[in-house]
């Protein structure tokens, strides 16, 4: 597939190979994990214009105000990452028939997603975005922090393997 568009929201995915997440907090717009040394790590999303009415959220780095409170939720037993995976999915916009039930004169669209390789061979600009990362555990569990791939700004977070089964629906890991 060649993409129209490849977005991501820095350069260098952060490394916690090696490290303990202790706790996280699961906002809609922003995920914090907390780390074995007190260390923070924020996962917020950016809103990139692609096209005229094409907006895409790629996941970044974020830095949470130094009065922010949180209140943290513990796990029962830390995650010992031991690798990490870069987790993208792709978007499209396919042109609809307004029958009264799109706001505006149009030409409308429907913006679609899907996991790499999942958009339709007759979209002529699909667009490959960097959309969070996969922390693997050294006991097989893993940690999955996500742009939403259906709502604007929210972000996602994962730990129970049906819920990672579900966010890796629309998701490739690279």
């Amino acid at each position: 597939m060649i993409y129209t568009n490849v977005v991501t929201s820095y350069d260098n995915p952060v490394s916690l190979t090696g490290r303990l997440v202790r706790a996280f907090v699961a906002e809609y717009s922003f995920v914090a994990l907390l780390l074995d040394t007190d260390e923070v790590v924020n996962f917020a999303t950016d809103e990139v214009v692609v096209g005229k009415w094409f907006e895409v959220f790629p996941i970044r780095l974020y830095e949470l105000p130094p009065d922010y409170k949180v209140a943290w939720n513990e796990f029962d037993e830390p995650i010992e990452v031991i690798g990490s995976m870069q987790v993208w999915r792709e978007e499209w916009r396919e042109s609809v028939v307004n029958d009264g039930q799109f706001m505006g004169a149009g030409p409308n669209f429907v913006q679609f997603s899907a996991a790499l390789g999942g958009s339709p061979k007759t979209v002529e600009s699909v667009v490959k975005v960097h959309a969070g990362v996969k922390l693997l555990g050294h006991d097989g569990r893993c940690l999955v922090v996500c742009s939403s791939h259906n709502t604007p700004f929210k972000i996602d977070l994962a730990t129970d393997e049906q819920d990672v089964e579900q966010i890796m629906k629309n998701h490739t890991c690279q």
